[in-house]
């Protein structure tokens, strides 16, 4: 059973949502973004028609947080307020990557948001040519969220898919029909299968366009790398605990007392990247932490496109020795 929504009045629909929950939909500014919602005049900028640039973890795993605090030499939990929320518009690469999220991060914190957050999720009508999601084996995004969007001409087929969900729809008309749709990519990622191919040198011809600029991990949607820092007071003696954002691709990241850095090249750093993503988190967690969105491919300046590297590496037999 599905509900039917006419695309006409799903502004009406979502400010009815926005009584009794904070509203975080993908919006078009300077680029494409998820963000708070908070008058019918932020609804004009809705924008639904394309994955968005930059993803969704930032309303879990915030660039910067703090995480305790220090006074009197006594340690105290920082407690943040979290409302009820509805995140709007994911696509099925977004709720996996939040599924990806979930088996990592398991402080309080991004429990507490998570367990206060309802996923409404809408079918990808216009893949570009840097998605690649059919070849991630990714769940089904019914699975992954409380409701899901099927648009089909001037109406919208509402898939429910938890008990929350079906809360949210419940004044909304059943559907005559049933329609599910299928995800299409031009791009395909071949194989996967690359671990025995680790010292072959097609891969350095990626790396030496490599910036090391980190902008690949902060725009993918599954990065969750941090650093923790004590920020002190002026007396030296109090202060907070902060977890920040940070990227593998950085050469201070794998820096350890003393200064050994572990992963010094810039080859060894972008190996890191692709082998965790397809081959490491694999093996840990039977799934790939790549979910396809392609957002790396898009965002990298020197235009590095691993995705067809990899594609390459089945007709090269070049092995580093």
């Amino acid at each position: 059973m599905q509900k039917l929504l006419p695309k006409s009045n799903l502004n009406e629909f979502l400010e009815n949502l926005m009584t009794e929950y904070e509203l975080i939909a993908p919006i078009k500014e300077k680029n494409t973004k998820f963000s708070i919602i908070k008058t019918s005049q932020d609804l004009k900028k809705l924008y639904l028609k394309k994955l968005t640039e930059v993803p969704v973890k930032q309303f879990f795993i915030p660039e910067k947080e703090p995480l305790l605090e220090f006074k009197s030499s006594k340690i105290k939990e920082i407690k943040i307020k979290i409302k009820k929320r509805i995140i709007f518009g994911l696509r099925k690469c977004d709720l996996n990557a939040i599924k990806v999220l979930d088996k990592v991060m398991y402080d309080k914190q991004y429990k507490d948001k998570r367990n206060k957050t309802i996923l409404i999720g809408l079918f990808c009508e216009n893949p570009d040519n840097s998605c690649f999601c059919n070849s991630m084996e990714l769940e089904s995004a019914e699975k992954l969220c409380d409701l899901f969007f099927y648009p089909d001409k001037n109406n919208y087929y509402i898939s429910i898919c938890s008990e929350k969900g079906k809360q949210l729809v419940k004044n909304l008309k059943t559907a005559s029909k049933t329609i599910k749709l299928q995800e299409k990519n031009t791009k395909t990622l071949k194989n996967k299968d690359i671990e025995r191919n680790y010292r072959n040198k097609i891969w350095e011809s990626d790396s030496e366009k490599c910036l090391s600029c980190s902008a690949c991990t902060v725009y993918c949607p599954t990065c969750n790398c941090f650093d923790i820092s004590d920020e002190l007071e002026i007396n030296l003696k109090d202060g907070k605990r902060i977890r920040r954002q940070t990227s593998c691709q950085l050469k201070s990241f794998s820096r350890v007392a003393g200064g050994r850095v572990f992963r010094e090249s810039r080859l060894s750093r972008f190996k890191h990247f692709i082998y965790h993503k397809l081959v490491y988190f694999k093996k840990q967690h039977d799934m790939y932490m790549c979910v396809g969105c392609g957002r790396c491919l898009r965002v990298c300046p020197t235009h590095i496109d691993w995705v067809k590297t990899i594609n390459l590496l089945q007709d090269t037999k070049e092995i580093r020795k």
